[in-house]
């Protein structure tokens, strides 16, 4: 397929467009949040049992109550033990079979540009054959890099940037990892200050329903991925 990068359009043009994407698609949204977290929260607490931990901290439990700076102590300990490190890679594992999912919003708004029917089933199209192994080894690979850049804020958020088109790009045009990353940094060049607002805007909606009482961030966060395939149809054309 042939990569080309359309005319610009407003900041404004590209609010309107990704709301859009995301109001008609709330169900598909709070479905898709109640899954994933939790079967995160399920994956999270049966590897913290079976790693162990949860015997480890329960023998400090008491000290949580009568002195948190000794209870910290114990937890620096623990925090270097070895079934701990078996425990944060299972975590990297983790979000990398659930991340898959979010695959399926990219599908189900192409359906929508497309005028098809929309399906439950389309918001598993990461899960679907070979797919699956190719999102999971992304996810496995994003993850691994970010834990290492995020200890540094800006190699995190730059981490980010340089993977914001990955997935789509990997889904509608088939190409590789890197070469995700390679053109992600192409069209980042055409217009990086209206991709960097519509991000920071996209990250505090998808933040701000944790002010409804929590609960409207089964809403509000998959808004990401309304607004990154916005602007992916913006910056990037698939031609056969």
């Amino acid at each position: 397929m042939e990569k080309n990068y359309p005319q610009k359009v407003s900041i404004q043009e590209i609010l309107k467009t990704a709301f859009s994407y995301w109001n008609r698609t709330l169900f598909y949204q709070l479905s898709f949040s109640l899954l994933y977290f939790s079967l995160f929260f399920l994956g999270y607490f049966f590897l913290f049992k079976y790693f162990g931990l949860w015997d480890e901290m329960s023998q400090h439990s008491e000290l949580l109550k009568t002195d948190f700076e000794a209870f910290n102590k114990k937890m620096a300990e623990v925090s270097k033990l070895p079934q701990t490190q078996s425990f944060l890679l299972g975590i990297f594992f983790l979000f990398a079979f659930l991340n898959p999912l979010n695959v399926g919003f990219y599908k189900i708004y192409r359906k929508m540009d497309l005028n098809e029917k929309i399906t439950m089933n389309d918001l598993f199209a990461g899960y679907i054959g070979f797919a699956f192994f190719k999102f999971f080894g992304f996810y496995l690979f994003w993850m691994i890099i970010f834990s290492y850049a995020n200890s540094f804020l800006l190699l995190g958020v730059v981490w980010v940037m340089l993977t914001l088109f990955s997935v789509p790009l990997m889904f509608f045009m088939n190409v590789n990892t890197i070469e995700g990353i390679k053109l992600t940094v192409k069209g980042l060049k055409q217009d990086f200050t209206t991709v960097l607002i519509s991000v920071v805007i996209a990250t505090l909606f998808s933040l701000s329903g944790l002010l409804l009482f929590g609960f409207g961030f089964l809403f509000t966060f998959p808004f990401w991925h309304a607004m990154i395939y916005t602007l992916y149809q913006q910056f990037f054309k698939e031609n056969d």
